[in-house]
């Protein structure tokens, strides 16, 4: 398994498939932090333009959008804090959701 779960959990809160002990570039996260939230972004995204104009499709976007950004975020610090200057300089590396622009 490429990231190497920890048979204990290292995190009481986590799965733990959540527990890697390497960090992993490979395959999609080669070009971006987070390809789960950027699908989930794309999807809430898609779903506010099937109904521009109704207040929910406007009111789930953004809300959607600013919970994913907050989850991103968060993990992003748990990562620094578990992988320190290998997660710092793979940040560098990559983008958050789109690859090569954000």
């Amino acid at each position: 398994m490429i990231g190497r779960p920890a048979p204990n959990a290292a995190r009481d809160t986590n799965l733990p498939f959540e527990n890697t002990t390497t960090l992993v570039a490979a395959g999609a996260y080669r070009f971006i932090r987070h390809p789960l939230y950027a699908s989930l972004l794309a999807f809430v995204w898609c779903a506010y333009l099937k109904r521009p104009m109704a207040i929910g499709s406007i009111v789930l976007a953004l809300a959607a959008s600013g919970f994913l950004l907050a989850t991103a975020a968060a993990e992003e610090r748990e990562n620094l804090a578990s992988f320190g200057a290998d997660y710092a300089a793979y940040m560098k590396r990559t983008r958050r959701f789109v690859p090569y622009l954000f």
